[in-house]
């Protein structure tokens, strides 16, 4: 049998101002149902009569009575089984039924009530007692149904919510899946706590073949932090591929976040970025946990703390974004996660915490050491409900394990050979606070569009800068490398140069032009320096094992001439291209 609609809220009335309740009397007995007829119409109630059970199921289901007056005994069946029938179609929604019996011992009237009964009156019936009744358990009708009401509502909002979370999150699955790059060294478990996580996890290698990983947490969870998530992802993407370092990209997230979400939004966010030869990362965390390096046994090598801010929250200096370098080999793996697994609790309401991550990742085998943290968490939270967003990541530090070559493939654009020219002169401040590569790089691509020669070009660009700003103007020795924790102190000396510098000038001049349907970019650089040896930096790459001395071969590699002059003060390149097939050349 198909259950009653269900009522409407208008449809529950008040039985002593509104003629429209209906009551729905019950009883094989002509004279019993008319006595009780009278009586509630003398009260205003609007009255259904039936006399046996199965004619009181269809009225039931087509009259929709607010309220049933049940005999205990019927033709064919008993008041308290037509009680159960009726209250399973009442849909969850409140309808009293009152029985009406002559007995009055105490076993008959306990089991009216638990058949479903509300309450019983004993014949013969008083009409004071009757309106009294009658009354009270319409009010609690109204009441109860006026709360089922509120539920349904609520339910129906929360599916709605939940239709728009899951349309969401698979708007930013589609953004965020075909961005990730993984060159084949991280794994990875991110666990929403409710359909959107606001947990992040961003990786791309820029043309220079840095490696930068990001690891998140927006506040919040659902939508929020979705639109959070939304303008992180655009910002880190196209900056790195754009070949932007992390200073950089960090400055971007936070102008942007901190511009358009409200003052309560921020993004807890670590960034790691290797180097091309995995020989040294930079870190800089704000608000997460510890960055790990482990060793080949798990033992700790290097905790990077919080040491700023989320992102989102004020206006950045220089001192805010400097990250920390640390050098890195083969049998080293980096760990970074949100707080979401050391805030797993168990029944007991025991922390998981920090340090069972730490125990977790000493064991030998480090291909396991993933798994093993993992592991560990699930069987602590065991039955216990998950209540934060869970991201947990490894970065194996082994370069056999990666594979730059497999970059994400974007479609870029190449135009016929044209002529044109660039010139930028740098004073001492843009050479201390800027890194001009990126911006020249990204007017050659739009000017000339290069297609897949654009990562080469950033290559020549990245290393004759380097070369004038740390040979030719600080007159470092790139040989510092090859010491222990030598990367890091050749960085640090770059750093406190550029601070003690005065009266320096660097010039770079750039010129394209068409030679016999190929493309020729000439560059051109010149800077104020003292000058150096060149010669003694010059070496085969095929030969050269070193961690230094390789930038001056790669561009003899690269370009089909290079040319040092005026004491090492000035270097020339060129490097010859032509369009990948006919098809890809489009003019302006």
């Amino acid at each position: 049998m198909s259950a009653s609609p269900l009522p409407r809220k208008d449809d529950v009335k008040d039985p002593e101002n509104d003629s429209a309740v209906k009551a729905l009397i019950i009883d094989d007995s002509k004279i019993d149902r008319l006595i009780l007829q009278k009586l509630l119409i003398n009260n205003g109630y609007d009255v259904c009569l039936v006399f046996d059970g199965h004619m009181a199921l269809e009225m039931f289901e087509e009259y929709q009575p607010d309220i049933v007056f049940m005999d205990l005994y019927l033709p064919g069946t008993t008041g308290y089984g037509l009680t159960k029938k009726l209250k399973q179609l009442t849909n969850g929604y409140y309808v009293p039924v009152i029985f009406v019996t002559a007995a009055t011992d105490d076993k008959a009237l306990e089991q009216c009530l638990d058949s479903g009964g509300d309450d019983f009156i004993v014949k013969p019936i008083k009409e004071r007692l009757l309106k009294a009744k009658v009354g009270s358990l319409l009010r609690i009708k109204k009441m109860h149904d006026d709360l089922l009401l509120e539920k349904e509502a609520i339910l129906k909002y929360s599916n709605a919510q939940a239709k728009d979370m899951h349309d969401a999150n698979k708007i930013i699955r589609n953004i965020r899946e075909p961005l990730f790059y993984n060159p084949g060294n991280i794994k990875y478990s991110l666990e929403a706590q409710y359909i959107i996580s606001g947990d992040m996890l961003c990786s791309a290698v820029g043309p220079s073949g840095n490696h930068i990983v990001m690891v998140g947490d927006n506040t919040g969870h659902g939508l929020p932090a979705a639109i959070g998530s939304l303008i992180i992802y655009d910002v880190f993407y196209s900056m790195v591929r754009k070949g932007f370092e992390i200073e950089a990209i960090i400055e971007e997230i936070n102008h942007k976040l901190f511009r358009l979400l409200p003052s309560d939004r921020f993004f807890a966010v670590s960034l790691i970025e290797i180097e091309p030869e995995y020989e040294m990362i930079r870190v800089w965390n704000a608000g997460m946990p510890d960055v790990i390096v482990t060793h080949s046994d798990g033992a700790i090598k290097k905790r990077v703390a919080s040491l700023h801010m989320p992102l989102g929250i004020k206006n950045l200096n220089k001192d805010d974004i400097e990250p920390v370098r640390i050098t890195i080999n083969n049998s080293n793996r980096i760990y970074a996660y949100s707080d979401g697994i050391t805030d797993i609790f168990n029944d007991k309401g025991e922390l998981f915490g920090e340090e069972s991550v730490l125990v977790s990742l000493r064991i030998p085998n480090a291909d396991d050491r993933f798994d093993h943290v993992m592991d560990n968490a699930n069987k602590f939270r065991d039955s216990h409900t998950q209540t934060d967003d869970i991201l947990f990541v490894e970065i194996n530090c082994d370069k056999s394990a990666v594979n730059i070559d497999e970059k994400v493939d974007i479609k870029q654009d190449e135009l016929s050979p044209m002529h044109w020219s660039l010139n930028l002169d740098l004073q001492l401040d843009a050479i201390r606070h800027t890194n001009p590569v990126q911006v020249i790089h990204q007017t050659i691509s739009r000017l000339q569009g290069l297609g897949n020669h654009r990562e080469k070009l950033f290559l020549i660009l990245s290393e004759m800068y380097s070369n004038a700003v740390e040979h030719g103007i600080l007159g470092l020795d790139s040989s510092i490398k090859e010491e222990e924790n030598g990367f890091i102190k050749y960085y640090e000396l770059r750093q406190s140069g550029l601070e003690k510098i005065s009266n320096v000038s660097l010039s770079i001049n750039i010129d394209h032009h068409a030679e016999n349907d190929k493309g020729v970019v000439s560059i051109a650089m010149e800077d104020s320096g003292d000058g150096f040896d060149y010669t003694k930096v010059v070496s085969e790459l095929s030969t050269n094992n070193k961690k230094s001395g390789r930038g001056v071969a790669l561009l003899a590699d690269l370009c089909r001439k290079y040319e040092y002059s005026n004491g090492g003060r000035s270097l020339k390149v060129e490097y010859e291209w032509e369009c990948s097939s006919d098809s890809n050349k489009k003019l302006i």
